[in-house]
């Protein structure tokens, strides 16, 4: 894969708003068009709580402010000039509170940019793939690796608990590869620049997002591991049901008029990654 040539951020669709505590995280507040309903006349329009960790970009990034930056930031505030919804931000301190929200019923949605799995399934309901961002190895820029098999023998850096991690581990007998593994990404992919280890598997996001932040000239494989599709998070209930349905709808517009892509593409330094959508998509969702 060629390397493309990295894009500024743009950070121009932050809201300033005020930050309350609230269910053991934050909540900001915003809004979506005044004079649109989610049922069109004078029907008052939706509100929806967002449950996000809100912990950085380029997915979702709450501030000490209440500005409310990245992918997830972007698309909500489309969809509220869109429908009319009116919406809430609730930062939550880790995965696992994010998910306790919406099945709690004190949030509406999760919206982390979260990967749609088998077994996330099992528990929640998923809108439709908003992007994908897939698993690939990365290796240095200037590297003779081209292809898996001409990786066989060498050393693989993971990072603790990410996808990637079971990945590698499966495929590591095939290849002859000494995994290692890193709890920080950030050393992980240090190591495969100074040639510590001779590849780093992640997800594309994340080798363009460490490539940015510390000038790592680095080289995806072309083959691709998985590809991760990526979603919003719903309650099994009707509640849940219907508002995924109407979510769906508003995104199957979005998607096909390219604001998904122009979005995706800004925060993702011009890779747009719906074009990484998985063919396979999970039927159990519905």
């Amino acid at each position: 894969m060629k390397l493309r040539k990295m894009m500024s951020l743009v950070l121009g669709s932050a809201v300033t708003v005020s930050l309350l505590a609230a269910c053991g995280g934050n909540t900001t507040s915003t809004a979506g068009s005044p004079d649109a309903t989610a049922g069109g006349g004078d029907e008052t329009p939706r509100h929806i709580v967002i449950a996000t960790r809100g912990n950085g970009e380029p997915y979702s990034l709450v501030d000490e402010k209440g500005n409310w930056t990245g992918i997830e930031a972007d698309l909500w505030a489309e969809v509220a000039e869109r429908t009319g919804w009116t919406y809430e931000v609730k930062q939550l301190g880790d995965l696992a509170a994010v998910f306790g929200e919406i099945e709690s019923g004190r949030a509406d949605v999760a919206a982390n940019c979260y990967a749609i799995t088998e077994e996330r399934l099992k528990s929640y309901l998923a809108s439709d793939p908003i992007y994908a961002d897939a698993q690939i190895i990365a290796v240095k820029e200037d590297s003779s690796y081209q292809t898996l098999e001409d990786l066989r023998g060498k050393t693989i850096g993971v990072t603790s608990g990410q996808a990637a991690q079971n990945t590698i581990n499966d495929m590591a007998p095939e290849y002859d590869w000494k995994v290692v593994t890193y709890e920080d990404t950030s050393a992980g992919f240090q190591d495969c620049d100074l040639g510590r280890v001779d590849a780093y598997a992640h997800t594309v996001s994340q080798v363009l997002k460490f490539e940015e932040a510390q000038g790592l000239k680095l080289r995806m494989l072309d083959e691709k591991l998985f590809g991760n599709n990526v979603g919003w998070w719903f309650p099994q209930t009707e509640d849940g049901k219907a508002l995924r349905d109407e979510c769906n709808q508003v995104l199957a517009e979005m998607q096909a008029d390219g604001t998904v892509s122009e979005i995706v593409s800004k925060w993702m330094y011009g890779e747009d990654m719906t074009q990484l959508i998985s063919d396979e998509w999970l039927t159990a969702n519905q």
